[in-house]
């Protein structure tokens, strides 16, 4: 074979090289990407599945939930309306008047504190629970003392309206209706209640002590 020959075989491998390469490398570039298969060559069905994270917890309180018994103040079985001595044992002996068949019903007082000459406390629900205005006088105002043998006595000592929520003991000291202190202690515990003046319903019996 001739030089000449040679350097022409020569260049027409050359051409059919680069032609190859040429194809292969635009066989690549159109070859579409395997949508399995992540960018480190595993298979996206083998891969672990991804963990949800997991939720927060709620938040708690150390705090106690508020009691929902309302005016029992959270204690059950507890009523903060109940008579603090036994309507019962009331002696409806002096006033003229006796409620001694009363049922609490609807009028609610607290705070009852005494002076020498009288007393004042808290409506907590008001003569309107019995269909009473402000000013409308249509209640009585009702006290007992303590004796040394442990008998409650005593009875009406005025009449009383919402308005009002003090009276003074006048009537007590000058003998209203057979009032008397006769043989009661000085101290004494001394109970309070207010009676519609049907007889038939009357607040919660609330006590202190009355120095005179």
């Amino acid at each position: 074979m001739t030089r000449k020959n040679t350097i022409k075989l020569a260049s027409v491998s050359s051409i059919a090289t680069i032609c190859l390469l040429a194809v292969l490398t635009a066989g690549c570039e159109n070859a579409d990407p395997n949508p399995d298969v992540s960018w480190n060559g595993v298979s996206n069905q083998n891969a672990a599945p991804q963990q949800n994270a997991a939720p927060e917890p709620s938040p708690t309180s150390d705090e106690p939930s508020a009691p929902s018994n309302g005016s029992t103040g959270g204690v059950p079985g507890v009523d903060a309306y109940a008579d603090a001595v036994p309507h019962s044992s009331l002696d409806y002996r002096y006033g003229g008047f006796s409620g001694r068949g009363a049922s609490h019903s609807g009028v609610n007082i607290s705070g009852l504190s005494f002076s020498k000459g009288g007393l004042s406390f808290r409506y907590d629900n008001n003569l309107s629970a019995w269909g009473f205005s402000s000013g409308q006088i249509g209640a009585l105002a009702c006290l007992f003392v303590q004796k040394t043998d442990g008998s409650w006595v005593g009875g009406k000592f005025d009449w009383i309206s919402s308005s009002r929520n003090s009276r003074g003991f006048e009537n007590i000291f000058h003998g209203y209706e057979g009032w008397s202190l006769a043989g009661v202690p000085n101290p004494c515990k001394a109970a309070f209640v207010i009676v519609h003046s049907d007889g038939r319903r009357r607040s919660n019996v609330i006590v202190g002590n009355w120095s005179r």
